[in-house]
């Protein structure tokens, strides 16, 4: 066989010339390579300057990465056909070396016949070795026995020898056209839930009609095979095609005439049809025969496991992502866990709020358990051991949320494994204690329009008399300063020592001055319970005047000139306001957000800071934004910051009533506001108003005052 190895057979006169890089092959290598020449060399050095020329195609045997390289250096060389002995073959590892150039991938335990196929592939110019003189009948039934019983020991090797199920039906078929001299040959599995088979393996068929080829059962001649459960002989395909009845190509139960040219053969697993065998033009030109459908179901018949195997892995596999989905579908947590507390499957619910389990970590200290749940759970997964059933362990309070606990024990062949079902009621109980919030809100809203309209009855009248007071002290002291005037013009001292000894006593310079002074914050205090009383009054009733068309600029400049008094000496406010377009609104209720902001961000600042009030024009409406850079906001204070009467400002400075009048100004506007907090960096309040519509009013109905 090899041209520097003289103890070797000597391949035929002329016989086409191979290079073989690599070890020295084995048997089928050698069975397959006789009628050529081949020049051995077991490694490969571009620099050595071995000669290509002659040769018909290289070898190359290795593993993977030597035999890429080895390939890409020879292209460089020369363009040869690269044939690839893969030491150890992988899906990835083909595709590898098919990039790299070769034109075929082998194992090296591959078989005769499918080397030989190959080779002729890719030399179709070279002819195989010349059949020897024809032999007589008994030796011709004796060489066919003997290369069929060969075939089914290379069965058998590939079924025991293989994990891949793909490499194995393909091997399979492999044997089978080189074996039955067909160019054609399919294997294909029932899918029975589908009712249609499916191509498995195939030779001379072109990989996008192996990966696309779903023939139903009952029809077409694969499919009324499978349906009849009977082998098929066709003599003519085209009336075949388009006959409603096969049954007449199904062969006589007696050995006959010689069989037509295509061949359709069942493959059956406990009186089952699971797949087919189609083979089909034969080189020879010999028909086929009952004798073929033996050896293909001899071939063929074991594996009908691996097809069995394979459909029922199939199913089992869909089973598994069915249930798993279902689980992840499920939005309470749960997990399965062992008795020593392992988890052993979570579903994503779970992982999302409790995290990845780690390995050696145990549900309780996973989830956090505390000792006294922890305890009770244990005596639970006895109890639930020796009596099974389901248990409910109340309601568990794990990572600032509250669950409801089942526990049920899961069936395991092994050992003992548990189900914990947590149900959240978080949403439930926050949903609960907001809703008595809002009672409450609601009956403190009732009784705060009850005492604003108490209030401001009587605070009427006494800002009028306050007001009246002035007018009347003013006038006192006219008469007292008409006295003075006219005594000046006495020359008579003594006539007036006793009114200027009361003067003296009671300090009249100074009770003219206070008395004017008491006057003005009397009536400042009364105007500032107005504004208490018309707060409530808003909160509790939210006034329904009639809209006007505005700027936005126009109303933060009179919000920032109104409340000057509160910021000049603690701020250096600064507007970034776009040209906008003018909106529909209740301007004075505006107005009284914009200074509630100000004002606050004035009182934030304990030093000296810089408060940026920005708007612009953004999804159909404005977004006015108000950005200080005080002490901030701490985030339980941040989530309370809208509630009625909540406040951190000590007692006097403030009702708590400011921003959650401001939210529901804004809320009746149609619009809205947020806020964002960084301690130490300072606090952004985002106020959206939309753009509105001409003569139509903003508060149209009474709304909820009391946010749930």
């Amino acid at each position: 066989m090899y041209v520097n190895q003289p103890s070797t057979p000597s391949p035929r006169p002329g016989a086409p010339r191979l290079l073989w890089i690599g070890e020295e092959p084995g048997a089928s290598w050698q069975a397959a390579l006789g009628h050529f020449q081949i020049h051995w060399v077991p490694s490969w050095d571009q620099s050595s300057g071995c000669d290509l020329q002659g040769h018909r195609g290289v070898i190359v045997q290795g593993g993977a990465d030597r035999v890429a390289q080895i390939s890409r250096e020879i292209l460089q060389t020369r363009s040869l056909p690269l044939i690839a002995a893969l030491r150890e073959p992988s899906e990835a590892a083909e595709i590898a070396l098919l990039n790299a150039g070769s034109d075929v991938v082998l194992s090296e335990r591959a078989s005769e016949g499918l080397i030989r196929a190959r080779l002729r592939a890719i030399l179709r110019e070279i002819e195989p070795e010349p059949l020897p003189a024809s032999p007589t009948p008994v030796e011709a039934k004796t060489q066919q026995y003997n290369q069929r019983l060969m075939a089914l020991t290379q069965a058998s090797k590939l079924l025991t020898t293989m994990d891949d199920q793909e490499v194995i039906f393909q091997g399979l078929v492999e044997l089978v056209s080189h074996e039955l001299k067909s160019r054609r040959v399919s294997i294909m599995s029932v899918d029975r839930e589908a009712g249609v088979l499916q191509m498995t393996a195939a030779v001379g068929i072109p990989d996008h009609i192996i990966r696309q080829a779903r023939t139903p059962i009952g029809e077409g001649i694969a499919g009324t095979c499978a349906a009849l459960g009977k082998p098929l002989f066709i003599d003519d395909h085209m009336a075949a095609r388009g006959s409603s009845d096969l049954q007449q190509y199904v062969p006589a139960e007696k050995a006959g005439e010689p069989m037509p040219m295509s061949l359709t053969v069942p493959l059956k697993m406990k009186g089952e049809v699971i797949g087919v065998v189609n083979v089909t033009e034969r080189l020879d030109n010999k028909p086929y025969s009952k004798t073929d459908i033996s050896f293909i179901q001899a071939l063929l018949g074991q594996a009908g496991f691996l097809m069995e195997n394979n459909r029922l892995m199939s199913h089992l596999r869909s089973l598994k992502a069915f249930n798993d989905q279902v689980i992840d579908t499920l939005w309470d947590p749960l997990c399965v866990f062992d008795i020593d507390g392992q988890i052993v499957r979570p579903n994503e619910r779970f992982v999302q709020i409790f995290g990845d389990p780690q390995p050696g970590i145990t549900l309780a200290e996973h989830i956090g358990m505390d000792n006294e749940i922890e305890c009770r759970l244990s005596g639970e997964i006895t109890g639930a051991e020796m009596e099974g059933g389901r248990r409910h362990l109340g309601e568990w309070s794990l990572q600032d949320r509250v669950f409801e606990v089942t526990l049920a024990p899961f069936a395991h062949p092994t050992r003992s494994h548990f189900l914990l079902f947590l149900h959240d009621l978080t949403g439930k109980r926050n949903m609960e204690r907001r809703l008595v919030a809002a009672e409450k809100m609601a009956s403190l809203g009732v009784l705060a329009a009850g005492v604003a309209h108490e209030i401001n009855n009587p605070l009427a009248f006494v800002k009028a008399n306050t007001r009246r007071s002035e007018e009347y002290f003013s006038d006192l002291l006219s008469v007292i300063e008409a006295w003075h005037t006219a005594a000046a013009k006495i020359d008579d001292p003594a006539a007036f020592m006793g009114p200027r000894a009361v003067e003296r006593e009671i300090d009249l310079s100074f009770l003219t001055e206070d008395v004017e002074l008491m006057v003005k914050e009397s009536i400042e205090g009364v105007e500032r319970v107005e504004k208490i009383v018309l707060g409530l009054k808003s909160f509790a009733h939210p006034d329904t005047e009639t809209v006007h068309r505005v700027h936005v600029s126009t109303l933060i400049d009179n919000a920032v000139m109104l409340t000057k008094g509160k910021w000049k000496y603690s701020l250096e406010v600064v507007t970034e306001i776009e040209k906008l377009p003018e909106i529909w609104c209740l301007p004075n209720q505006l107005e009284q957000v914009f200074m509630n902001l100000i004002v606050n961000a004035a009182q934030a600042t304990e030093e000296w800071g810089r408060l940026v009030i920005g708007a612009q024009l953004v999804r159909c409406g404005v977004e006015i934004t108000f950005r200080d850079e005080g002490k901030g906001i701490p985030e339980e204070v941040r989530r309370r910051i809208f509630e009625p009467f909540f406040t951190t400002k000590d007692i006097g400075e403030g009702t708590g009533m400011g921003l959650a009048i401001a939210y529901n100004i804004l809320e009746n506007h149609g619009g809205n506001i947020a806020v964002e907090s960084e301690l130490g960096r300072g606090t952004t309040f985002k106020l959206w108003l939309p753009l509105g519509q001409e003569e139509r009013p903003i508060v149209v109905e009474q709304g909820s005052r009391f946010r749930i």
